[in-house]
């Protein structure tokens, strides 16, 4: 008898299909009005690491909290229950979140095809999944322009140069500001700077204000560069502002 070859395409599609189901449901589970319900999903802890407003790193489960990106909701164990209740609202200077969901999601999916074998279940999941996801998240204070300190993504750093971004929220609309700093100072000591990323001359007035001290990055903006929003532009203003400026 001839097997049904896998189709990992739509494998990949239903499994991605049911992640974002499941953070929809996630987000009208935990968020009433402008506060979070006491109790929460299980599947919304992360492993996680944080670093406390007093320095001190403290392993357990949970995630950013989605109302204003102030605090980590956390417990201390790793919850055994479908729904969790005494979590503690943390503020900390920075966290290291481990989270797999799509891994887990596609595991299960593939446990379901009566087609596969356990030795082709095992060659997929050791050679075609490195889907694990750690997320850095920083608090960002002393922002330069009437935007609220809170923590953000680390999305990439250099010698002298750190960019971060929004964190996505099923909440809110994830802003088209992107966060600068330079690297003379910890992440929580430095002053943060931003990028208006809503248009080209919102973008062009943002670096001019910002880079003052550094004229290669304003002809650079204006010439066209770093725009319009994207990781390789990120990387490269961050790139030049290495190579092309003191700090």
């Amino acid at each position: 008898m001839l097997r049904k070859p896998i189709n990992i395409y739509n494998l990949l599609l239903i499994t991605l299909t049911l992640l974002c189901c499941t953070d929809q449901l996630h987000a009208q589970f935990y968020i009433t009005s402008r506060s979070l319900k006491k109790e929460q999903p299980r599947i919304a802890f992360d492993s996680l690491t944080y670093t406390s407003i007093n320095n001190e790193k403290v392993s357990g489960f949970g995630f950013v909290n989605p109302i204003d990106a102030k605090t980590i909701v956390f417990v201390k164990e790793k919850p055994k229950e479908n729904v969790v209740k005494g979590w503690k609202d943390i503020k900390a200077k920075s966290a290291t979140i481990y989270t797999s969901k799509l891994k887990d999601l596609s595991f299960k999916m593939l446990d379901l095809d009566p087609n596969l074998d356990s030795i082709q279940k095992k060659r997929i999941l050791t050679t075609n999944y490195t889907i694990d996801d750690t997320i850095e998240v920083f608090f960002l204070r002393n922002i330069k322009g009437a935007i609220a300190n809170s923590l953000r993504t680390l999305y990439y750093e250099n010698s002298k140069a750190r960019i971060f971004k929004d964190i996505s929220s099923n909440y809110y609309a994830t802003s088209q500001i992107v966060y600068f700093q330079k690297t003379e100072k910890p992440v929580y000591e430095s002053d943060t700077y931003f990028l208006n990323y809503n248009n080209h001359k919102a973008f062009k007035k943002s670096v001019k204000r910002f880079f003052k001290t550094c004229p290669k990055i304003i002809e650079n903006a204006q010439n066209g560069d770093y725009f319009p929003r994207s990781g390789k532009a990120f990387r490269k203003i961050a790139d030049d502002y290495e190579s092309y400026c003191e700090n």
